[in-house]
């Protein structure tokens, strides 16, 4: 019945978003009843893939809005001309602070390893710099409590948009940090997918996940009353928060995205976690 009502309000957005009202109205609450919402990823700069939904979320609902960040960025490339000093975690750091500014959303950067997960996906490295798995999950799980989410997003652990181990592994131990909390928040996964192609270069966000897997799309074109502007904007400008990680080229090709491919995939763990229709990078 839960996911029914949020599946009506989602269209009631997207009615309004077709609409092209020029002041945008109260929209209806996407996640009925939700007042708080954290968002877990791996590293500086992964809100990008759901940042406009954040937009909806943290500016326009005024929800209640955590970010967690398990690593700095240590093992990224250093976009910048000038390099990055005094080291680049400290300047993704600082990127991803002006990020959460932008959202109006409490910033929390643990310092795991960058890179720690294990190939398969598994939490690897970071379980032995926690002081073991269970240790490792009840810190997560005490900071779930703490930021009292009635929502929580984070990665697919089939395919953490791009593949990456890292963005596996948070996904997967979100999962089990979130079945042991005591308030049992929603656990929502993102299903967008990061393309890239080259000669001409191109950037898309395509579906990991079907309708039939219970993945729907939050329409990126809405526009949101706080700004003025499409959700889609705060996709821009959160890139533009990160310069060390997003050059021009790739700015200048996701702003060439047209309307029908600017979207944000996502979906309730619980029935995505039992379907198929879904990409995985671990077959």
């Amino acid at each position: 019945m839960k996911h029914t009502r949020i599946a009506a309000c989602l269209a009631a957005l997207l009615c309004a978003a077709a609409a092209g009202a020029a002041t945008a109205p109260a929209a209806p609450a996407l996640f009925p009843g939700v007042k708080s919402v954290l968002w877990i990823g791996a590293h500086p700069d992964d809100e990008v893939f759901l940042s406009p939904l954040l937009g909806h979320l943290c500016l326009d609902e005024h929800l209640k809005c955590s970010l967690l960040v398990a690593t700095r960025g240590e093992a990224g490339h250093c976009l910048l001309p000038d390099g990055c000093r005094p080291d680049l975690a400290t300047v993704r750091s600082a990127e991803m602070a002006k990020a959460a500014k932008l959202l109006k959303a409490r910033l929390t950067l643990w310092d795991l390893e960058d890179g720690g997960a294990a190939a398969d996906g598994s939490a690897g490295a970071w379980d032995t710099a926690s002081g073991g798995h269970e240790a490792l999950l009840t810190n997560l799980a005490a900071h779930i409590a703490a930021a009292q989410a009635d929502l929580v997003l984070t990665f697919d652990p089939r395919h953490g948009s791009t593949c990456h181990p890292d963005h596996r592994a948070i996904g997967r131990l979100v999962v089990e940090a979130v079945a042991r909390a005591a308030s049992r928040p929603m656990l929502y996964f993102v299903e967008t997918r990061l393309e890239q192609r080259e000669s001409p270069f191109t950037v898309t966000f395509p579906a990991a996940a079907t309708a039939k897997a219970s993945a729907f799309a939050f329409d990126a074109n809405l526009p949101l009353a706080s700004t003025h502007q499409a959700a889609w904007q705060i996709l821009l400008q959160d890139l533009e928060a990160h310069p060390s990680q997003f050059d021009a080229r790739l700015r200048r090709a996701v702003r060439a995205i047209g309307p029908r491919g600017r979207a944000v995939f996502l979906g309730p763990a619980e029935l995505l976690l039992r379907s198929s229709a879904v990409a995985n990078c671990g077959q």
